[in-house]
């Protein structure tokens, strides 16, 4: 194979590769928003806090965790938080307030924020990539071609994999949520009492939830790619 047909064939299964992970991570950032929160919590049917916090609590409080994705800041930022005494759970009878967040779910945001960096950090050397490839493609028209084949196949696996997912979650659910954790967490660091604030601010229904926008977001995402990709097709005889 001459090197400009590697080339095409490179580029098509760059698009074919990297695209779900481009649309499933850009998803999920979009759903760590205050936005998706609010929305959330004030929604009818959304589990309540048996433990005392209340919607207009959680609306001041679970902002904190994904400001703590973004923001550059170290561990301090969420251990420093404290709860007001009739907010905490099992506090000291004299105490006046307790820390919002205990050792275990500190270490656990830590965790979740250094994957969350690499996942996000990918997405970009992924994107940049994809921009510089296309930018090379709209100098060769056969090149574009190939481009656009492998933007095609990549919105087919992704969509491919979202029907897979959907099937293995609402079949068992459960079974996915822990697989998902046992695969990027240390065994026992991601399991908290219902007591815990982490659990408190953010219930297994709020998962659930994200899922399902995070699928939403990228079937439309990739049938927005697939629209355009024909149209250019059709430019492309």
């Amino acid at each position: 194979m001459n090197p400009k047909a590697a080339s095409h064939v490179l580029a098509q299964v760059y698009f074919i590769l990297a695209l779900p992970l481009l649309l499933m991570i850009g998803a999920a950032r979009l759903a760590l928003t205050h936005e998706f929160l609010r929305f959330e919590y004030t929604r009818p049917g959304f589990p309540a806090d048996a433990y005392g916090l209340s919607i207009h609590d959680r609306l001041a409080l679970g902002n904190f965790a994904i400001d703590f994705l973004f923001n550059g800041e170290d561990i301090a930022y969420l251990a420093e938080l404290r709860l007001p005494i009739d907010k905490c759970w099992r506090a000291p009878a004299d105490a006046t307030d307790c820390t919002m967040f205990n050792e275990s779910e500190l270490r656990h945001m830590s965790d979740v924020k250094e994957i969350a960096s690499l996942a996000f950090s990918l997405t970009a050397g992924l994107l940049i990539v994809a921009l510089l490839i296309v930018a090379a493609a709209c100098r060769s028209r056969c090149y574009l071609r190939s481009v656009n084949r492998g933007v095609f196949l990549g919105c087919v696996l992704t969509l491919g994999l979202l029907a897979t997912a959907l099937v293995s979650v609402t079949v068992a659910w459960d079974r996915m949520f822990d697989a998902f954790h046992e695969l990027f967490f240390a065994a026992g660091t991601w399991r908290f009492p219902y007591s815990d604030t982490l659990i408190r601010l953010y219930p297994e229904q709020l998962f659930v939830d994200a899922s399902i926008l995070i699928a939403a977001l990228m079937t439309a995402g990739a049938l927005v790619l697939l629209l355009i990709n024909g149209r250019l097709t059709r430019l492309l005889p």
